[in-house]
């Protein structure tokens, strides 16, 4: 038997820290008693007593060299200061962060201006959740860093405090972050370089903010041809709906670049805010820029690509389907991009799982990882929540990796941390995202993003799960490693295999449902609007991106054919630009621009559902479907009006309305829709029965069988891995008997 130290086994942490204070007083009160004062005794042995909270007793022990003349007082403070310094540090990386932050209180007493010991002192009010902005004024932070040199700063430390005063908007903040970038030119570009990535995260994950504005703008005054902080600016502007500046910046980044690979990302910076704003006339020459650019790149060969371009590259075809319904166009540039991208990604977990015999199971418990970065109040948490719900624990075993994911999300914790068996919030890593899909041995992995963050295209390039499938999100990755998209038999058309890299995977009935949505209390009315109570209110409630101007002047033609009729226009977008765009397509269609009415953001989506129940008619979007818009609209009963194309985007509707047990409203060609629009407007005893008809559905539709719907998921992984077993298994069987 291993016989243990009794030192060890009979205490805790906490204890065994005691008695090793113990010996160290001990041990330094000896030598002292026995004639040995240096200095550095003294140092020691009162660190050892303020680190059992004798805080008179160390300073009593500080102060007796000091009363020697025989040692300069300068020479004395610098050694203390070193001591303490070192301490601390020590302390903070064995995470011991109460000890590290008493350190460090002394220190600064001892020496104000130690400026790496002020960075510390920042970092850790923020790790014990104590900072408040307030501090910086009271430490004097901003005359100390103006008083130091590059030679004395520890650009690590400033990086993290840096990055971390991002989280606490401020006056005194600001100021700080622009004295320590002018104070620092060596560290200049590095820490603005940081603080343009960290940005970025902070905005996906907590939103966007004018704060983290003026703190790039701060960052750029520096730099000013700065691409990183240029993109993310650009970005936030973007997330704030503030499209003038997003697009004028999204020029500069343009004129900055001089690889083709870098164009093709400013280019579609500068469409995708352009078609965000709603400014589709501008947009044009812009896309069609873009395909030139794409096609260009397709063809050509690269012998080195930065991780940086490469990860920009697999989403610069995202909103080709908003502008056209060309699927076997898009798909095919998708395709080439995603096999680019996956030759240059150089992902540091790829498996070859054919030769991995030995970790196939052929019976017991599925391991199902969802990856996602939107597992939030976002469309694709909205909608997939239910999977998490009805999922049978006993057959499946469920892992959720959210990337970037706010741990304190109320919603993420609601619906998927806590219908997790395993559920982690990582950050942007992605060889240690792969790594843990790997280590947990994900039999199946579920991309939940589907183009909407590079990061989890890097993670399925890595193929760190022996069966990839993609779901919700945008439109396919196009990526080799990703084995099969999840459609239905209507989503997709019957040849979309041609030009789909994954495997095409149909589900029985919708490749979606939901088990319905929560509503909330309305916040308009008819007479708020001033529209009269016998009036025919058509809704559309989209973003630019999916207002295509071919679609707004047939839904204008809706609105001329049917007297007494309004339309509310509601999405996030700049309002002045798309108040000019809709005035003039109704203006050409001879439409008074009094019967539109242009609505703002409401405080969550339960309102904006409420808020739906204005609307007599919906009129979709072409050729990008809504989604998430259409499912709550058939869910509050509202008759609408798609058209149906051949890119999937273009066909989302048109599923979700089969599927909910109703065709009126289902057009083929734009003439159709305006028919459909007119007819619906005209017909009051039609908009009757399609709303009972749908009210109906509540009870038997597939789209609102969440249920049913799961079983279909969860036979569709069955015989998934019944595929892949099948593909293995020779191979294992061979392996054994050549061994």
């Amino acid at each position: 038997m291993q016989t243990l130290n009794p030192l060890v086994s009979t205490t805790s942490r906490d204890e065994f820290a005691t008695i090793e204070l113990e010996r160290t007083i001990d041990y330094y009160e000896n030598l002292i008693n026995n004639g040995d004062e240096s200095s550095h005794n003294y140092w020691c042995l009162g660190l050892a007593y303020l680190l059992q909270q004798r805080e008179v007793d160390a300073q009593a022990t500080w102060f007796i060299p000091f009363e020697s003349a025989e040692i300069d007082p300068d020479i004395l403070t610098n050694e203390l200061v070193t001591i303490l310094d070192r301490a601390a540090d020590q302390k903070m990386s064995e995470n011991n962060l109460d000890d590290a932050w008493l350190i460090s209180q002394y220190l600064r007493e001892v020496d104000a201006t130690q400026v790496n010991n002020l960075l510390r002192s920042i970092l850790l009010e923020i790790k014990l959740n104590r900072f408040e902005p307030e501090m910086l004024t009271e430490w004097e932070a901003i005359e100390i860093v103006s008083t130091n040199t590059n030679s004395d700063i520890d650009r690590e430390q400033l990086t993290k405090v840096l990055e971390a005063l991002l989280y606490f908007p401020s006056n005194t903040g600001a100021e700080f972050i622009e004295r320590c970038l002018s104070n620092f030119p060596d560290f200049q570009t590095h820490s603005i370089d940081s603080i343009g990535k960290h940005a970025k995260i902070l905005t996906h994950r907590l939103g966007a903010n004018s704060y983290t504005i003026e703190i790039l703008e701060i960052c750029r005054t520096f730099e000013p041809e700065n691409t990183v902080i240029l993109q993310v600016i650009c970005y936030l502007y973007c997330c704030l709906n503030q499209y003038k500046q997003a697009i004028e910046i999204g020029y500069i980044i343009y004129d900055l670049c001089d690889t083709l690979p870098a164009q093709i990302i400013a280019n579609h910076t500068i469409a995708s805010n352009l078609l965000g704003a709603g400014d589709w006339q501008t947009a044009k020459p812009i896309l069609d820029r873009h395909d030139r650019l794409l096609k260009e790149f397709i063809r050509g060969k690269y012998t080195n690509l930065e991780s940086t371009i490469i990860q920009g590259i697999m989403g610069a075809s995202q909103f080709l389907p908003y502008a056209a319904d060309r699927p076997q166009f898009y798909r095919s540039i998708q395709n080439q991009i995603a096999s680019i991208y996956l030759e240059y990604s150089q992902p540091k977990v790829v498996v070859d799982w054919l030769d991995s015999a030995p970790l196939v199971k052929q019976v017991g418990m599925l391991r199902i990882g969802y990856l996602a970065s939107t597992l939030r109040a976002h469309s694709v948490g909205w909608l997939s929540r239910w999977l998490w719900q009805y999922h049978d624990r006993s057959q499946f075993q469920i892992f959720t990796y959210c990337i970037n994911q706010n741990p304190d999300d109320l919603f993420y914790q609601k619906w998927f941390r806590d219908r997790s068996d395993v559920s982690y919030c990582l950050g942007i890593n992605v060889d240690e995202i792969a790594a843990q899909i790997r280590a947990d041995e994900i039999d199946i992995l579920i991309d939940l993003d589907c183009l909407t963050l590079d990061i989890t295209c890097k993670v399925l390039a890595a193929k760190p799960a022996p069966i990839q499938v993609s779901w919700l999100g945008w439109d396919a990755t196009g990526l080799p490693t990703v084995d099969y998209f999840i459609a239905d038999r209507y989503v997709l058309p019957d040849d979309a295999q041609d030009y789909y890299q994954e495997k095409i995977w149909r589900l029985p009935q919708s490749y979606l449902a939901v088990h319905g949505f929560e509503v909330g209390i309305p916040t308009i009315s008819r007479k708020d609007l001033d529209i009269p109570s016998d009036a025919i209110i058509y809704w559309s409630g989209q973003r630019g991106y999916k207002r295509h101007p071919d679609t707004v002047r047939a839904q204008m033609q809706v609105l001329k054919a049917v007297p007494n009729s309004y339309f509310l226009i509601k999405g996030d977008t700049d309002p002045t630009i798309i108040q000019e765009f809709f005035g003039k397509i109704a203006a050409d269609e001879g439409i008074d621009f009094n019967r539109l009415r242009f609505l703002g953001s409401v405080a969550d989506e339960l309102t904006h559902r409420a808020n739906l129940a204005i609307a007599d008619i919906v009129l979709d979007t072409f050729p990008y479907n809504g989604a998430t818009t259409t499912l709550e609209t058939l869910w509050m009963g509202i008759p609408m009006v798609t058209q149906v194309g051949e890119q999937f985007a273009a066909r989302n509707s048109y599923t979700f309305m089969l599927n909910a047990g109703i065709n009126e409203g289902i057009a083929w060609n734009r003439a159709e829709y305006v028919d459909w629009g007119i007819k619906l407007g005209l017909d009051p005893d039609l908009r009757m029965q399609i709303r009972e008809k749908l009210r109906a559905s509540r009870q038997t539709a597939p789209v609102w069988n969440a249920k049913q719907f799961t079983l279909d998921m969860e036979q569709a992984y069955r015989e998934m891995w019944a595929k892949h077993v099948e593909q293995i298994v020779p191979n294992a069987i061979d392996l054994h008997i050549n061994n």
